[in-house]
This record gives structure tokens, C-alpha cells and sequence, in this order.
């Protein structure tokens, strides 16, 4: 699983994948479909202030997601994520919606890995408000922009889930959450380096080496290995 945005002027399309339910904060477990409520209660869990950067949680323009897409930031009243005129809009104070599907978890993932994915979708709509002392930039690269953003929320999520605030992720997990940031921050860092050199010394100090990230310890959940999952932009 990737996450890609699809940039906009100075907004850009969200869309990341979500997962199962499992270890981290309790909830009561829910039924196969996911709902709207469900993610507000990890986001609530995690970050009372959700609401500041994320107007509604909701389903889309269908109710089953469409190929390959989990779920997605939109601008306030936008239905579809794959849509660019329904992209999520940026600027301080600015919140977005968060559309999702009632097919968007894979049954096999863990409870950690929800919180993860939640946790990811709102660190996009807290730095697309400029809640964070991270710069919010285009590239003039769709690529450059995605991988730019997507390093960010995944060093993000990484990051907190070696604290262990999402509780225990698969082995599979694990590894794909550590690739998918080692990915894009790679292919964002090949971008600068060869176009300015010297501005990596700036952007770099938002993206740490991989090797210095560490994990929290997994937990025995099945699943497909990393690169099994579906493509998400």
C-alpha cells in the first residue's frame, strides 16, 4: 500500500489506505462494514482536536470504494478524492472532509493499524491547515509533491507507532509502513538532489533516516506481505 496525492495549486487529492481493528484504545468491535462513526472515535481517541482540520467524516459518492482507493481527504462538501475539483484545500485554519467506504478496512488488519492509517489522514489535514511547523510546498512535480507529503505522514505515523501509540502491528505492517516511508522519502530526496543539492540540507531535517526510525514490537496478526497490498493515490 502507497499513499499519493495529487497536487492542486496548493491543495492536493488525499487518499490512503485503512485497515482491521485489534490492539490500541479500547472500542467495542465493529461490524465488516466500516463506518463514518468508527473513525471518528479513533480520531477522538487519538486527538480530541480532530475536528479542527476535519470537518466530517463520511462515505463518497458510492458506498463501496472504487478500484484500488481506501479513502481520501476531499474540500468541504466534495464527494470523490479522485476527483481534482473535490480536492482538499489548504491554508491556515482550513478543514477538509475525510471520505471513506464501507469496504475500506481490510478484514486481516490489525486494530494498531487502524489507529495508524487514522492517525496518517489526520496528520494531512492538520498540515494542509498548517498545524504543524512543516512547510506546505509544491514542486512543480506531481511526483515530487506526492512523495514530499507522503514521506512526511508516513515518517508521522513511524515515528509514534515506535512510541507505541497505536499498540502492536503485524509483521506486515510493520515492514509496510517502514518501506512505504523509506520509498517515498527516497524517491522525494533523488528529486532534490538532482534539481538543487543544497536544498536537501533544508527539507532533510523533516525526514529523518529510515534506519534511525524504529517500530514497535509486532504482533502475530496474518496478513499479505507489504508489497501485496493495493495501490492507493
Amino acid at each position: 500500500m502507497s499513499c499519493r496525492r495529487r497536487l492542486k495549486g496548493a491543495a492536493a487529492v488525499l487518499v490512503c489506505a485503512a485497515a482491521g481493528w485489534g490492539s490500541g484504545p479500547s472500542f467495542a468491535r465493529p461490524g465488516p462494514e466500516a463506518t463514518p462513526g468508527q473513525i471518528e472515535a479513533l480520531l477522538a481517541a487519538m486527538h480530541p482536536d480532530y475536528a479542527l482540520y476535519i470537518g466530517e467524516v463520511r462515505y463518497g459518492a458510492s458506498r463501496l470504494r472504487p478500484a484500488s482507493l481506501y479513502a481520501g481527504l476531499v474540500r468541504r462538501g466534495g464527494r470523490d478524492p479522485r476527483d481534482p475539483a473535490d480536492g482538499p484545500r489548504s491554508g491556515r485554519g482550513v478543514a477538509n472532509d475525510l471520505i471513506i467506504y464501507a469496504d475500506t478496512f481490510e478484514p486481516w488488519r490489525s486494530g494498531a493499524w487502524r489507529l495508524l492509517i487514522a492517525d496518517h489522514e489526520y496528520f494531512h489535514a492538520r498540515h494542509l491547515a498548517r498545524g504543524f511547523r512543516l512547510p506546505v510546498v509544491g514542486f512543480g512535480d506531481a511526483q515530487a509533491d506526492t512523495d514530499y507529503h507522503e514521506a512526511l505522514a508516513w515518517e508521522w505515523v513511524v515515528r509514534r507507532a515506535g512510541e507505541g501509540i497505536y499498540g502492536r502491528l503485524s509483521p506486515a505492517e510493520s515492514a509496510e509502513a517502514s518501506s512505504r516511508y523509506e520509498r517515498h522519502r527516497d524517491r522525494f530526496r533523488r528529486f532534490v538532489t538532482g534539481r538543487q543539492p543544497s536544498a536537501w540540507a533544508h527539507y532533510g531535517r523533516f525526514l529523518p533516516d529510515p534506519a534511525g526510525l524504529r517500530m514497535a514490537a509486532s504482533a502475530p496478526t496474518a496478513g499479505p506481505p507489504p508489497e501485496a497490498g493495493p495501490e492507493t493515490r
